[in-house]
């Protein structure tokens, strides 16, 4: 099998993705915008910092694996580009180990579900696959999102036209269907993440309580949030790894039970310790909070949690150094705190400083990638040269690395 199943010991740095050095994905305008690859390209930084795996965001804007266009697509100023046009150059000159390819929104072209257009979709899933194949290349691909007519209520239109200027109101229902046949694939072998019906659903739930919930202004293009749900639903997929790093002390016996932590000392000035750990995933500040915690990311994904037993008080201050971070209490030590809750630690604002960089080196390397493969989408903004952006993009790619060494934290626990 392609996947690894992991098992406790899949904090190894060879637990994930085994072999694979470079991952491309491509897509359309979403795939492009590069959230979603943004936060899973920080995850295999802070989570596995001894690999070396690179990514490459071939998304571009308006493309269809289809091959298909609307009549009059930006206002007749150029059709919808088709993966296929630039296919073969992409695979030659990246060279991926594995592509990852998310296809369908623009697809069905925005018009009520027809035969041909899906078709169409299926034909060219199936040429895409068989590329893939034949550049020794394995794939992944990744249900459309959701479409979403509520934002453009006053611009999308009824079925039984001729022509459609704007969005058929009811075409989350045919991207339905295309996630649907993709998910039947799954029969044949292939490899897919169902990121479709998850963001179904959880649009649902979180507009149930508060109505004016949405992941794209505009019913297409998802914002960090809807970015988040496709980095979830790609890392569930993965199987990766909960636990970022975990330390368990008994301060009444003076014992280490896990992690990495020396010296350990107990005394009446409190609890004092160096805990070497790695990075927790960043955490982007402009996640919904409550789609953060229907998700449960910080359970599934991100758990860097620190347990005290028998500690000689009820109510503690944390500090890292001199710095206060917080009070805990003895009961949620006992049952272990998430560090993620205090933002001056050390390792959470390395994490945030990471992510800056690993989003300056996709932005700056996909726009290279997409000039030097080419295309025929006009408006594109062009990219540096692609040997001057590698140098530049390696150089960020040190400091991420460098970043993403696991740190001593000098923690102290001391009563009021």
């Amino acid at each position: 099998m392609f996947l690894a199943v992991l098992s406790a010991s899949a904090a190894q740095p060879k637990g994930i993705l085994p072999g694979v050095r470079r991952i491309v994905f491509v897509g359309d305008s979403i795939t492009y915008g590069g959230k979603y690859i943004e936060y899973f390209d920080a995850f295999l930084a802070t989570r596995y910092p001894e690999r070396r795996i690179e990514i490459i965001n071939l998304g571009l804007p308006s493309e269809t694996v289809s091959g298909l266009s609307e009549p009059g697509h930006a206002a007749g100023k150029f059709p919808r580009p088709d993966l296929h046009e630039r296919l073969d150059r992409v695979l030659q000159k990246t060279k991926p180990d594995l592509v990852i390819a998310c296809y369908g929104m623009n697809d069905g072209i925005y018009h009520p579900f027809g035969e041909e257009r899906f078709k169409a979709y299926r034909e060219g899933m199936l040429k895409l696959r068989a590329k893939v194949a034949n550049a020794g290349a394995k794939i992944i691909h990744i249900t459309p999102p959701v479409f979403d007519p509520v934002p453009i209520k006053d611009k999308t239109l009824p079925a039984g036209r001729d022509e459609y200027a704007s969005p058929y109101e009811g075409y989350n229902e045919v991207l339905d269907r295309y996630a649907a046949w993709l998910l039947q694939q799954r029969k044949q072998g292939w490899q897919v993440v169902d990121l479709h019906e998850p963001m179904n659903r959880h649009l649902a739930m979180r507009r149930a309580a508060a109505p004016e919930f949405l992941f794209a202004r505009d019913g297409v293009h998802a914002n960090e949030t809807g970015h988040l749900l496709f980095a979830v639903q790609l890392l569930d997929f993965l199987r990766v790894p909960a636990e970022v790093d975990m330390a368990v002390i008994d301060a009444k016996r003076k014992r280490v039970q896990q992690g990495r932590v020396e010296p350990l000392k107990v005394d009446a000035g409190g609890i004092r310790f160096t805990w070497r750990t790695r990075l927790p995933l960043p955490m982007d500040s402009k996640w919904d909070a409550d789609s953060v915690k229907l998700e449960r990311v910080v359970e599934r994904f991100n758990q860097h949690r620190l347990v005290v037993k028998g500690a000689n008080a009820d109510t503690l201050r944390l500090f890292e150094g001199d710095k206060l971070l917080g009070s805990v209490t003895r009961v949620e030590l006992e049952q272990g705190i998430d560090l993620l809750r205090f933002t001056g630690l050390s390792s959470n604002q390395r994490a945030a400083e990471l992510m800056k960089l690993v989003t300056q080196r996709q932005v700056l390397i996909k726009d290279a990638w997409l000039s030097d493969v080419g295309h025929l989408r006009p408006g594109m903004r062009p990219g540096v040269p692609l040997a001057e952006a590698t140098r530049k993009a390696e150089e960020l790619a040190v400091k991420v690395r460098q970043l993403a060494e696991p740190v001593g934290l000098e923690l102290r626990l001391s009563a009021p």
